[in-house]
């Protein structure tokens, strides 16, 4: 600081050390808003079901497996795309042919069971998916519009085509399944 009270400029090496400090501010804050905007985005695993792409959102999905299953006995109560019961670490899932919940026509040969978390707002407990194949994942950014038929967002992907987003509590509601 000079007698007037002016403030000298830094230099030399603390000039070195403020500019730094500085230009590492500016990174992080930049860094800060590319996740803002890169949480907008939803990671789904990618579904093939008879040749329809279908994505499931990642968090809802606890492991994706071969579809092995234990055929049951059929109830009159019993929901629609009821495959059977899997025990995947000491918890019994209700298996779905995921076709039939979308109003399609049973899968002949599954490729693939998708595992879902646990979710209280699904009053069937535990869940397994049945589809034809899995695909990996894909994140699709922002909201997916416009409806489908059966009430299922649909998503663009980068190369053109679409993806119906589903929705494992919506799917599993009474409007749906009837339960």
């Amino acid at each position: 600081m000079t007698e007037n009270g002016d403030i000298t400029p830094p230099s030399g090496k603390d000039a070195f050390a403020r500019r730094v400090l500085h230009e590492r501010a500016q990174i992080m804050a930049a860094r800060g808003r590319d996740q803002a905007g890169a949480a907008a985005g939803r990671l789904l695993v990618m579904l093939d079901l008879a040749g329809q792409a279908c994505g499931v959102d990642l968090h809802a999905v606890l492991r994706v497996t071969d579809p092995v299953w234990s055929d049951m006995p059929r109830r009159p109560d019993c929901p629609p795309g009821v495959r059977g019961v899997h025990g995947y670490q000491a918890d019994l899932y209700t298996v779905f042919d995921l076709s039939v919940l979308l109003g399609g026509a049973p899968l002949e040969a599954p490729g693939v069971m998708l595992l879902l978390r646990s979710v209280s707002s699904i009053p069937l407990g535990r869940i397994a998916l049945l589809a034809s194949g899995a695909a990996g994942t894909v994140e699709i950014t922002g909201t997916p519009t416009p409806l489908t038929p059966s009430g299922f967002p649909q998503a663009s992907l980068p190369d053109g085509r679409s993806l119906t987003v589903i929705d494992p509590a919506r799917l599993f509601s009474s409007r749906y399944v009837g339960v």
